[in-house]
């Protein structure tokens, strides 16, 4: 083999790798679920990112970390602004135990860590919102289970909520009238909403074409207990084995219809969202119609 033809198999064989590398990566991306509109983050990570609003240094970040979080005023603050920056507390209501629980792992046989921690926060007396932030937390490290530091669903703030809903109308490029049918409340009904639907619970990572609905996020975004049933579990399971035959989104609003659509509210979303695009000159055409859905997301 003379030097041109060895150059041009190994040319050949390299394009050939590049190829294979390419079609891996490429089918890699398409099997797994796409980041859409959803933030993953670990404990660590938000500790972290709060260090740095606060300006304090790393060496004093490790610090905290290896004496378990030491009561000082500088560590509540950073506590405080972590459980904020998971969608983990509000200064009023408290911890949200359904996004709280994610980041720790009982022990197997430990079977009173739930009452011992409702115990513990039912037993919190601070004022400040940082001793009351910091406490609840101990309380799930010294009660709920072992502090873990991978990566996990951050729920949706309601302004995140909005614009996911204006962005998914806005994909869907709706024409004007439907745009005053969905401003005037009529929206289930209305043919376009499937789509819509499916994209808002897809951007927001609450379903995947891969995997199906995730049960897991839509609780940590709403703490309705009523998801993570077996009933629903297996409502889901029943609605797949019945259209098996059926098309993806037959079966997505099918499941939404007989499953979901009870505990999941965000039809007042789409309506105020649509009142935003049809632009102020139009709001006349609305009626008074609305939603009094209890809005949680």
């Amino acid at each position: 083999m003379n030097s041109k033809q060895h150059h041009s198999t190994y040319c050949t064989t390299i394009k050939s790798i590049a190829t294979i590398l390419v079609l891996t990566a490429y089918s890699s991306l398409v099997l797994a679920d796409l980041p859409h509109y959803t933030i993953y983050k670990s404990f660590p990570t938000a500790f972290y990112e709060c260090a740095e609003y606060y300006r304090v240094p790393n060496c004093t970040v490790r610090r905290y970390i290896e004496q378990s979080y030491p009561p000082e005023e500088e560590v509540k603050k950073l506590i405080r602004c972590t459980l904020v920056n998971l969608g983990a507390w509000d200064d009023e209501s408290g911890v949200h135990q359904q996004v709280m629980r994610n980041y720790f792992v009982p022990r197997p046989d430990d079977t009173c860590y739930e009452r011992r921690t409702r115990e513990c926060l039912e037993s919190i007396v601070y004022d400040d919102v940082y001793s009351r932030a910091y406490e609840s937390f101990k309380c799930y490290l010294r009660n709920y289970g072992t502090l873990v530091s991978d990566d996990k669903f951050v729920p949706n703030e309601q302004l995140e909520l909005d614009q996911l809903a204006l962005t998914s109308l806005i994909i869907s490029n709706l024409p004007f009238d439907v745009l005053v049918q969905y401003c005037r409340g009529n929206i289930q009904d209305e043919k376009h909403f499937p789509d819509i639907l499916y994209v808002i619970m897809v951007r927001g990572g609450y379903y995947s074409p891969q995997n199906g609905w995730n049960l897991e996020n839509l609780y940590t975004q709403l703490g309705y207990d009523i998801l993570l049933d077996p009933y629903t579990k297996k409502c889901i399971t029943d609605v797949a084995r019945e259209k098996c035959n059926a098309d993806e989104i037959t079966k997505f609003l099918e499941t939404w219809q007989r499953c979901l659509s009870s505990y999941v509210p965000l039809l007042r979303h789409i309506q105020d969202e649509a009142k935003k695009l049809i632009g102020a000159s139009a709001k006349c055409l609305c009626s008074t119609a609305s939603y009094n859905e209890e809005i949680k997301w």
